[in-house]
Formats: structure tokens, C-alpha cells, sequence
């Protein structure tokens, strides 16, 4: 029965995963294209081609982040004319971000949401 138990817990440790990730919830209002960058500290990711009128589902991976204290960084880019604006919002101390990130662009705003 140890034997079991052990096998068991060791099954359970392997298959845990050690990345550190936020899942991203991008609404696109608007008529053309857009790449969104979405950055904390040293970690930098972009989501590129989301398509005017739609929505995306990615996963921000931040498991190599430097322990820090910050604010998360957005670039939204037009993907027609190169355009880009900066958007940073809320706050995290010691490299934890939260799990969950929703954004809706639509023309010169971008409404965020994080929420664990």
C-alpha cells in the first residue's frame, strides 16, 4: 500500500506544471486589425492579428519573471498603419501576476480587467 501511495504522489507531482501563465481575453472593436503586446517587468508577449470584430484567447507566460514591482504594460498596434498607443494599468509587488486579463480595444481606449 506505501508503495501505491508513493507511486501516486509521484505520478500527481510530475504531472503539475511549474509555468507561471495569465490567461488573456482580447475583445477587438474596432473596423481593422490589431497586435496586442502585453509586458510586466522583464516579460514581453505578443498577440498579433486579431482580426477587427472578434475575440481572442491566449496565455501570457510570465514564469521567468525577476521578483519586482510594477504595472502591466499594453501596446495596442493598428496592423493597417503601424500606429501604436501605450496603456498601463493596475499594480503587482513580487513578481505575481494574476490569472486572468480581459481587454477590449475599441478605437483610442482600452478597458482592462485583472482579476485572479
Amino acid at each position: 500500500m506505501r508503495y501505491f501511495f508513493s507511486l501516486l504522489m509521484l505520478v500527481s507531482f510530475l504531472s503539475c506544471s511549474t509555468h507561471k501563465v495569465t490567461e488573456v481575453n482580447i475583445t477587438n472593436e474596432n473596423d481593422y486589425s490589431i497586435a496586442v503586446t502585453v509586458a510586466a517587468l522583464n516579460c514581453r508577449q505578443t498577440f498579433a492579428h486579431i482580426k477587427p470584430h472578434s475575440e481572442f484567447s491566449g496565455l501570457f507566460d510570465w514564469t521567468t519573471i525577476v521578483q519586482g514591482e510594477g504595472q502591466w504594460v499594453f501596446l495596442i498596434t493598428n496592423e493597417n498603419t503601424g500606429g501604436v498607443d501605450s496603456f498601463s494599468h493596475g499594480y503587482f509587488t513580487n513578481g505575481e501576476l494574476f490569472g486572468f486579463a480581459d481587454l477590449v480595444s475599441k478605437g483610442s481606449e482600452l478597458k482592462v480587467k485583472i482579476s485572479e
